[in-house]
């Protein structure tokens, strides 16, 4: 009870208990589907097989109706229910047949066996300790953490992969004994030892034989169907809204299949940093019942708040306007449908287009190459974040030297391995020992086990940024406000479609996500497939350069920081120092300093 009393949050309508034979399940319910009838934990008709679940399963009608037919009993209409009789039906893949997002645990009783499975994608997440022969787990690690013996020792590891990465990439966590689930994985207990193994993966298989329209035809008629299934719900239903191609399409597809649709937005004075004029395009456009906000630099005093919704630390930004516009849509919605997904299968990113430019350069002549290195970037060159195009261009020539996976981390990680020597204090330094965060990259663009560079790099987002960043940010700052977020362009159909398309046609004509553009061509104002692509991101560097100065220096520096004991001062120092002066652009180094105090601070 006390585990679960920790994710009230996650379901503030209704609260239920199972215990039994050493097993134990608890649930905390948001009633989104069968309002009176879909309490939790649910078992089968003879009571040895029990389960408790979060997240939906859009094709449970379907699935119901069949296990009817097979002869099974129902006693309610949520989607829940399901789950206990497709497993007495198929065993444990009957996984397979689920559409939807979902953390699941299931205790089957003649076997003594018992699961925990976790969505394809891993949109919701899943977090379990094993010990001893003891195994706990939970939706968040605060539910963890409340089990008496789970001990809060940190992972110096997880730490040198969170200033690498801003986040920590599964299975670990900032805690040395406790794991994440990775997305489409399933883990079995038995007699005290546990088993892990991949049930879903993504599979790139281009068919080169089909037609650009007729690709076209299928994802518009994949996102279609998705939507629909994504709208079901007993309970008021919107869409978040950033004015981007993803979240537009969304909404736009919503209209068709609803007349009325009520959107969010949140935005920025900085026009650099608004889509809000994009949003209001689309909304007007579409007909919604449109919503929107503007976010100012005070809203860093949310910053405890937010960062205590993720119990380890956590340093993408866009959290702040995440947790605004999930709270704003929670004053009036209690399900919101969102645009994430469509970068990571159809090529949104231009850190993937470079990795296309890179491998062209690395075709020139070594000798070519060579020379052009030792003016550009000679022996002793560490690439900074300095502005122009000239430190642009030695940036490049210096990628160009490196293997696809270094150089993939040198522009996509914070901080690069030589700025972590000088950050970490001697002792962190020596207990890492050969800690290296690329390898995490190198062994995922191994598994992507394809040929293209552009697909390796659509599995590499699609494996560790979407879950581990995007999704855990949409979970729980939605979750924080009791709103269930969904994602339809990550149904696992469309996913599979995505990996036959040819990347040719992802990007072409230097257009990204082309074929996505053109399947929702028609949908929506020709501006809005043309603009060039924001993301949902704050004013960062100006705001540690202006209003937040002293709030970083305070809080880094001045205020006693915990993280002292893990960084060089001197360091955080000159970091702060050349940012102010505009020398160099250190706003995401700062801000994952400060989310790793804040963490310190609340242990």
């Amino acid at each position: 009870r006390t585990m679960n009393s920790t994710l009230r949050h996650r379901g503030p309508d209704d609260e239920g208990y199972w215990a039994e034979g050493g097993v134990g399940l608890a649930m905390r319910r948001l009633s989104i589907i069968d309002l009176e009838g879909g309490h939790q934990p649910v078992c089968n008709e003879t009571g040895d097989v029990w389960t408790v679940f979060n997240g939906e399963i859009y094709n449970f009608a379907e699935l119901r109706e069949d296990l009817i037919r097979r002869g099974h009993r129902f006693n309610s209409h949520a989607d829940t229910e399901v789950i206990v009789h497709l497993y007495e039906e198929e065993g444990r893949d009957f996984v397979q047949h689920l559409r939807g997002m979902f953390a699941i645990a299931l205790w089957d009783a003649k076997k003594r066996l018992f699961y925990l499975y976790r969505d394809r994608l891993g949109i919701k997440p899943l977090h379990y300790w094993h010990k001893n022969g003891q195994l706990v787990f939970g939706s968040e690690l605060k539910a963890i953490l409340a089990f008496p013996e789970v001990e809060k020792d940190m992972s110096l590891d997880a730490l040198s992969d969170y200033l690498s990465f801003l986040y920590i990439p599964a299975p670990k966590t900032i805690y040395r004994d406790i794991q994440k689930l990775p997305p489409g994985h399933w883990l079995c207990y038995e007699n005290g030892a546990i088993e892990i193994k991949r049930y879903w993966e993504m599979v790139y298989a281009p068919d080169k034989a089909v037609h650009e329209n007729e690709w076209a035809d299928q994802v518009r008629g994949s996102l279609a169907e998705s939507v629909r299934m994504h709208m079901v719900s007993d309970v008021p239903l919107g869409a978040f809204l950033s004015g981007g191609t993803d979240s537009s399409a969304v909404v736009a597809t919503m209209i068709q299949a609803r007349a009325s649709v009520k959107t969010y937005s949140i935005g920025f004075k900085d026009e650099r940093f608004n889509e809000l004029p994009y949003a209001r395009a689309v909304a007007q456009h579409c007909g919604t019942d449109h919503h929107e906000k503007i976010v100012e630099a005070n809203a860093f005093d949310l910053l405890p708040r937010i960062l205590e919704g993720f119990d380890e630390p956590f340093a993408d930004s866009s959290a702040i306007p995440t947790y605004l516009v999930s709270q704003f849509a929670r004053s009036e919605v209690t399900v919101a449908l969102s645009g994430d997904g469509g970068d990571e299968l159809f090529g949104g990113y231009l850190w993937t287009r470079k990795e296309l430019w890179l491998e062209k350069y690395r075709k020139f002549p070594g000798l070519f190459r060579k020379i052009l290195k030792s003016i550009l970037a000679p022996r002793g060159y560490r690439p900074q974040m300095e502005h122009g195009e000239w430190h642009a261009l030695r940036r490049f020539v210096y990628d160009g030297e490196l293997d696809t996976a270094s150089s993939f981390a040198r522009r996509a990680m914070s901080f690069q391995p030589w700025m972590k020597e000088r950050l970490l204090q001697p002792w962190v330094r020596e207990e890492l020992g050969n800690n290296d965060s690329v390898d995490i990259i190198r062994e995922c663009l191994e598994n992507s086990k394809t040929q293209s560079v552009i697909d390796k790099f659509l599995y590499l987002d699609s494996k560790i940024y979407l879950p581990d960043d995007l999704l855990t940010k949409v979970d729980r700052m939605s979750m924080l406000h009791s709103l269930e977020a969904r994602v339809p362009i990550l149904d696992h159909k469309l996913v599979e479609l995505a990996c036959r398309i040819p990347y040719s046609l992802k990007f072409k004509n230097r257009t990204t996500k082309y074929i996505f553009k053109q399947a929702i061509k028609g949908l929506l104002p020709e501006p809005i497939l043309k603009q060039r692509k924001q993301g949902f991101s704050i004013p960062l560097q100006r705001w540690f350069r202006g209003e937040l100065y002293g709030y970083a220096k305070k809080m880094l520096l001045e205020d006693k920081p915990l993280s002292s004991r893990y960084f060089e001062p001197s360091y955080v120092r000159w970091l702060l120092e050349e940012h102010a002066a505009g020398r160099q652009r250190f706003g995401t180094q700062i801000y994952a300093l400060i989310g790793f105090e804040i963490w310190c601070r609340q242990q």
